[in-house]
């Protein structure tokens, strides 16, 4: 799923629901990474399992998946500014071999508060 876009307000929490689907092997890691731009290679913003990515069901092949951005997450992002997004999963494979899959890219974009 591509040219997706969170936009909501600065120091506000906001949270998405997302599902990974026709995946049979075990998914061990889930990242949403925000970037101002592609080319960077630091972060400004990262969420994970262990950090606000749960699991919330797996039904049947499809895991859904809530992720929470806190009100204090975008502290130091920028109102009115498109930040790329990507939720990204890894999963086992062969021995130690690790498979990477992009499932969602997007826009964030903090609005400015009233």
């Amino acid at each position: 799923m591509d040219n997706v876009l969170f936009e909501f307000y600065r120091g506000d929490t906001y949270s998405r629901d997302f599902s990974i689907s026709g995946w049979s092997r075990e998914i061990t890691k889930v990242y949403f990474t925000v970037k101002e731009n592609l080319k960077d290679k630091r972060a400004v913003l990262q969420k994970t399992l262990e950090d606000g990515i749960t699991l919330v069901e797996d039904v049947d092949g499809t895991k859904i998946y809530h992720l929470e951005i806190e009100s204090t997450d975008t502290d130091k992002m920028k109102e009115n500014v498109d930040y790329i997004f990507d939720i990204e999963m890894h999963s086992r494979g062969v021995g130690s071999e690790v498979f990477k899959r992009t499932i969602i890219t997007g826009i964030l974009r903090l609005k400015a508060s009233a």
